[in-house]
């Protein structure tokens, strides 16, 4: 997958579809993807693919702060990893959105890899529309050293947790459905948190 300039990720067609299909069923979403230039050497980076309703991602358009967190989730089955954001514009309503990685997969593990080593992330936003995605924009959020530390520390504790438990046990999707009662949204700004 790569990045056009001023046009969001190429994203093929089917996770388009599939993404715009899960806004119209059950809100706003997200997904964690890499991209790699095809003939670079680098490591992949991560970015971040945001979708909603055409309205809720026109509210969040100019100045906004973007709060996020990595949750670790350790269950009978296996661990669960959940990156959750929120964005507060300066005006009108926050827009929620979480992503599930999953270690035990090349994809999860270089996401959380990417989350420890990058200085800054990207959030591409897209409007569903229809049975699509309309790229809207994309924002760039810093990677602070604490971040970066944090999400090394989360992805040795998700590696570890799927180490330990059993073969025939290891189930992501029944690790996600006790882990997912714990799940919340909207991450509270900072100065909000108790």
């Amino acid at each position: 997958m790569t990045e056009k300039t001023g046009k969001g990720l190429d994203l093929p067609e089917r996770v388009r579809q599939s993404i715009a299909r899960a806004v119209r069923e059950r809100g706003p979403q997200a997904r964690m993807v890499s991209t790699q230039g095809r003939d670079s050497m680098r490591p992949p980076e991560g970015h971040i693919v945001a979708a909603a309703a055409e309205g809720e991602i026109d509210g969040i358009r100019g100045p906004a702060r973007i709060v996020r967190q990595l949750e670790f989730y350790k269950t009978f089955y296996g661990p669960v990893v959940r990156l959750a954001f929120t964005v507060y514009p300066m005006e009108g309503e926050p827009l929620s959105a979480a992503t599930l990685l999953n270690v035990s997969q090349i994809s999860g593990d270089a996401a959380l890899t990417g989350l420890g080593r990058q200085k800054s992330i990207f959030i591409h936003f897209y409007s569903a529309d229809g049975d699509d995605l309309a790229y809207a924009f994309s924002k760039e959020i810093p990677n602070a050293p604490e971040q970066r530390q944090e999400a090394k520390k989360v992805q040795r504790m998700a590696r570890d947790a799927f180490a330990e438990t059993p073969l025939d046990r290891r189930s992501f999707r029944s690790a996600v459905g006790l882990a997912e009662r714990q799940f919340e949204l909207p991450v509270p700004e900072p100065d909000e948190e108790g």
